[in-house]
């Protein structure tokens, strides 16, 4: 039986993971337009440090990318962060104040820490402890994050707490980002328990029962040796600096390279970058690039600074800290790697990563590298304390339109996008933003679509 022809666009860890699944099922190829695949998977190895330039791990609680690493025998390598050092602090009024424990996605699930901490008004801990109280929203209406927060816990927690961490993840603004498409969770927890706090204990309980384990995993020798390994199991089916000018159907599908190769194939897996999908598509079917179109994407950036240890006054006892928007300031968060990771820097020396950027913060990223080098070495020391001298290096990553943001409609719009896709039977689309974001939902979009190939669909 001849095996099918499958050409997947993109060689992020979306396309990466799809090839992977189907190296024995069909005759894959995978184009990336770049030298090197991983998409915003980057490690850079300086000095006897490691820096992950985009994202920096995965959440445990999503088995997809670590059973991948199982497969391609990284088992060993994956890691937790420090368990001395799992807290997180919180910017305010030019401070940092530590998350009172028990929090989970910004939720509270222990009263104590709730009633001592700094952050919040008496009234603020007791609009947050009336939450089991609050009625559940009926219906399937979309509302976003912060609209979600403020329903079930208030003005203050979506401010200082929940705002922060949940709309940092997508370097996004929780005011637009839909509870529904960027955290489901959620919603089916309040319909599930009445109350955000109490099935939030619960499932801190079960956290407990499970040894205390990281919330998070990464990789020894840094993020990229996932899809490093994923380059060196596909080998030559891999075709790097091979950017793509169209997809399109001509008694049959055939991709069409920029240098005006055309590729048969029976199946065509999207998985680039949403910015660039549109264009792809777009001769194609003018619809369904207008659909991806209105996804909003944000750009960042992240500085490194790397010091010894003598010359950072603060503890660094945490894995860095959340700054609310109200805070105004060009850092919108920092993470103490050396603190967070084993194996990110050498005995004495720290590691400080500062993230800039976001949805309604772009403006900063005008800047040069030295500018954003220098705000961060301007801003970290108001929140941290002294730092002392000049850094033994710094170095930044840029990510221009690399954040797709799950906003609120985003999931009918996905509807949408998902029959238009279904309207051109062997084409599929996958990747970062569209069902899921972050490492282990690309990797299961990847398979997914794998797993519909190998099957005949």
């Amino acid at each position: 039986m001849t095996r099918p022809r499958v050409v997947v666009i993109g060689g992020g860890i979306t396309g990466l993971a799809c090839a992977y699944r189907l190296r024995d099922a069909a005759e894959v190829t995978v184009l990336e337009s770049s030298p090197r695949v991983g998409g915003n998977l980057v490690t850079v190895a300086r000095d006897g440090f490691i820096l992950d330039g985009g994202p920096d791990s995965w959440v445990a609680a999503k088995p997809h990318a670590s059973a991948l690493c199982n497969a391609l025998g990284l088992g060993d390598e994956l890691i937790g962060t420090r368990p001395e050092t799992r807290r997180v602090y919180v910017a305010y009024n030019g401070a940092l104040f530590p998350l009172p424990e028990g929090l989970v996605l910004g939720i509270p699930t222990r009263f104590g820490p709730m009633v001592s901490t700094r952050l919040f008004s008496p009234l603020a801990k007791l609009r947050m402890g009336l939450e089991p109280m609050v009625a559940v929203k009926l219906g399937d209406d979309d509302e976003s994050v912060w609209d979600f927060i403020v329903r079930r816990l208030g003005v203050a927690a979506a401010e200082r707490l929940a705002g922060p961490l949940l709309g940092g993840i997508f370097a996004g603004d929780p005011k637009a980002l839909s509870v529904r498409a960027a955290f489901p969770q959620l919603v089916e927890m309040e319909r599930k328990y009445g109350s955000l706090i109490l099935a939030m204990r619960a499932s801190r309980k079960a956290a407990a029962a499970s040894g205390g384990k990281s919330a998070f995993v990464t990789l020894r020798g840094g993020i990229a040796t996932l899809p490093e390994a994923l380059a060196q199991a596909l080998g030559d089916r891999i075709k790097t600096r091979s950017p793509v000018a169209a997809v399109e159907l001509d008694g049959g599908w055939k991709v069409r390279l920029t240098s005006g190769e055309r590729i048969a194939a029976d199946h065509v897996v999207l998985a680039a970058p949403q910015r660039s999908l549109p264009g792809l598509v777009r001769g194609l079917d003018e619809e369904l690039a207008r659909l991806v179109e209105g996804i909003r994407i944000g750009s960042s950036a992240t500085a490194f600074v790397a010091y010894r240890r003598e010359q950072v006054a603060h503890a660094l006892d945490a894995v860095g800290f959340i700054v609310p928007r109200a805070e105004n300031t060009r850092v919108i968060a920092a993470t103490w790697v050396s603190s967070k990771w084993p194996h990110r820097a050498p005995e004495g020396s720290v590691l400080l990563r500062a993230f800039f950027g976001g949805i309604g913060n772009e403006g900063v990223l005008q800047s040069s590298d030295d500018a954003l080098v220098s705000a961060a070495r301007e801003e970290l020391p108001g929140f941290m304390g002294p730092i002392h001298g000049d850094p033994l290096f710094s170095q930044v990553f840029r990510w221009t339109k690399a954040s797709p943001q799950p906003e609120v409609g985003h999931l009918a719009r996905m509807r949408e996008i998902h029959a238009r896709i279904a309207a051109h039977p062997g084409l599929h689309l996958a990747g970062n933003g569209y069902d899921g974001s972050g490492i282990p939902d690309c990797i299961k979009q990847g398979e997914a679509v794998a797993g519909r190939i190998a099957a005949g669909g």
